[in-house]
């Protein structure tokens, strides 16, 4: 069973995710008295992340299960093809989606300079660039669902968590969806039916 994430991010919590993966499948495995599966772990992000917290954290998941993980890590964008056809289980990505693949052409295109100095020409441009920034996320969502679909097994399961909200407003109650996210999250894994 192979496990991707992309988008991984160094630190501390760059293995968070798939370690509740990998601790999922052992559960129920040995929930039905079934040996856990090998698992693979792939963490992915862009070549100038600092992978070297991310592999000292791969070699302590490797240790700390019974059942056989391989690890390793894959440089590169998540918006371009990175695994084989076929060969992804799961691919996890958490607040990652929001980095686009380079700035949006609506605004080059218009040459607006990312930063007015002028408040009142920042508030006139708003719309267009707020309908610039939503056609780049909406063509580099779309490629990333479009690789990850050649690169997963049939009936492969995808998580992706990604703020977003429907205004520009933001609210105090902002704050306590991270909350709700990791709840919603911890269902969805229990739940899982692992193949």
């Amino acid at each position: 069973m192979v496990i991707a994430d992309l988008g991984c991010s160094s630190g501390p919590n760059a293995i968070a995710l798939v370690l509740i993966a990998v601790e999922a499948i052992h559960n129920h495995y040995h929930q039905f008295l079934q040996p856990p599966p090998e698992v693979s772990v792939l963490l992915n992000d862009l070549p100038d992340n600092d992978f070297n917290m991310v592999l000292k954290s791969l070699v302590t998941l490797r240790r700390s299960n019974k059942s056989i993980v391989m690890t390793g890590v894959l440089p590169g964008s998540f918006y371009e093809r990175l695994f084989t056809s076929g060969s992804l289980h799961l691919v996890c990505s958490s607040n990652s989606l929001h980095w686009l693949s380079k700035a949006p052409e609506g605004l080059t295109m218009n040459q607006i300079p990312a930063y007015d100095i002028d408040e009142h020409t920042r508030l006139e441009r708003r719309p267009m660039v707020l309908q610039a920034y939503a056609q780049q996320f909406r063509k580099d969502f779309t490629r990333f669902l479009e690789l990850r679909v050649k690169e997963m097994v049939p009936g492969g399961r995808m998580v992706v968590s990604l703020a977003g909200r429907d205004s520009d407003v933001i609210t105090p109650e902002f704050s306590p969806l991270w909350e709700f996210i990791a709840q919603i999250l911890s269902i969805m894994v229990s739940k899982v039916w692992f193949f």
